[in-house]
């Protein structure tokens, strides 16, 4: 009797961390809502994925990137050209450039390559302002004239300038924030800059004014601007959704914690995918968009650490440490 009482004290606190913690009411298996169509093998690991109507591009941090057909995943090409470490990559086809990162090169640089023969890329003006690092993001946009403005991140800065097709780079302008910044979202005359532990920057995209900023429960990293909402991938926390209705005024509603760290995440129709490193992909309904609610996972046991998930018409492609997970949404709505 004695020993029963020694130990209650304990007893009653691992009932507690398992009411408390959700790692431990999620299912490891999936719930049949999220399949897998296919499996896009890679060489390296799957560090981030850009997909377009007819390609899937794929950074392969120490094999370079692949290039895969997407009416039959059969690879197009593979490319190892100097690259060190790819880890962000980026296709503006329209004016058949291909953008990638290389975390440690020499130095650390945005390389540019020629894909308009999508066979053989060919390696062009590289962007060699960008830092010795790009912390989470980059994101490309073309402009009526064909050139491309081209943005990133780097330490507690935001950088941008314009590629001008086959002449050299001219440099880059940005603003500065108080602390080290992650990912990043852009509409209209706004940007919306995750500060890690300061959460999230509201601001001014044409001066870099901070407009506001607000706090989140873990570590912001990445965020996905849909509508009044703003869906914030808070690494150890899993994910925080702000109310941006007002911008002066943005308001923390709703957090889910994740397995795993949430390190990039995304939107399309009523759905939300993150990736969560150890803890797998996550599909959430957000047909209300203020309370996203679980509906599937698929655990790094299954599919591998993940590093970056993309929406592209009604489909998911999930970056892991295994190559790419192609899959598909499946519900009764």
């Amino acid at each position: 009797m004695k020993m029963i009482k020694k130990y209650l004290p304990l007893l009653f606190i691992i009932i507690l961390l398992l009411i408390n913690c959700a790692d431990f009411l999620e299912p490891i298996f999936n719930n049949g809502e999220l399949v897998i169509e296919a499996i896009i093998p890679t060489i390296g690991f799957a560090r981030d994925v850009f997909v377009s109507d007819d390609y899937i591009y794929i950074a392969e941090d120490q094999a370079g990137f692949s290039i895969y057909n997407k009416a039959n995943n059969s690879l197009v090409s593979h490319c190892y050209g100097d690259i060190e470490y790819a880890r962000l990559i980026q296709v503006v086809e329209p004016v058949d450039l291909l953008f990638i990162y290389d975390y440690n090169g020499s130095p650390g640089r945005l390389v540019v390559y020629d894909i308009t023969n999508i066979i053989n890329p060919s390696e062009t003006w590289p962007i060699t302002s960008a830092g010795d690092r790009v912390v989470n993001k980059l994101f490309c946009e073309i402009q009526p004239n064909n050139s491309v403005n081209v943005y990133w991140t780097f330490g507690n800065k935001f950088r941008f300038g314009n590629y001008i097709i086959n002449e050299l780079w001219v440099g880059s302008n940005g603003f500065d924030f108080p602390n080290a910044i992650k990912g990043f979202d852009i509409v209209d005359t706004l940007l919306f800059v995750t500060g890690e532990q300061r959460g999230l920057y509201i601001t001014n995209r044409n001066n870099g004014n901070i407009i506001s900023e607000v706090n989140t429960p873990g570590r912001a990293v990445d965020v996905k601007v849909y509508g009044d909402y703003a869906y914030i991938a808070d690494k150890e926390c899993g994910i925080s959704v702000i109310d941006i209705s007002d911008i002066t005024q943005p308001e923390l509603v709703h957090s889910y914690d994740t397995s795993g760290y949430a390190q990039r995440i995304d939107a399309e129709g009523d759905y939300l995918v993150v990736a969560s490193g150890g803890g797998g992909v996550y599909l959430f309904d957000i047909s209300n968009r203020a309370k996203p609610e679980f509906v599937d996972r698929w655990d790094d046991s299954d599919i591998g650490y993940t590093y970056d998930v993309d929406m592209h018409n009604g489909e998911v492609f999930v970056a892991t440490r295994e190559g790419v997970y192609r899959m598909l949404i499946i519900n009764d709505k």
